[in-house]
């Protein structure tokens, strides 16, 4: 995420970080959509809390959808010279 995007998104990700101990209780796994610092929903998979997100938001209005977990996925991306 570039630094202009996660700026726009940081009062999302800070309700999240204070929040996703006890959202790991009841809502492991699940996607949480966020918005300012108010959470619209949990949904069992990105395509449902997206699209209640849209559905809330429009396209015109930033808003977070995030995985709860315990333990956030890394992904290593390498680049190739060879191409």
């Amino acid at each position: 995420m570039a630094a202009e995007e996660q700026a726009r998104l940081a009062a999302e990700l800070d309700f999240y970080v204070a929040h996703k101990a006890e959202w790991l209780k009841k809502h492991c796994e699940k996607y949480v959509v966020i918005q300012d610092r108010n959470v619209l929903g949990f949904y069992p998979s990105f395509k449902e809390a997206f699209r209640a997100g849209v559905g809330a938001f429009g396209v015109t209005r930033d808003f977070l959808v995030k995985q709860i977990l315990e333990h956030e996925p890394v992904y290593f991306v390498f680049s190739c010279a060879c191409l």
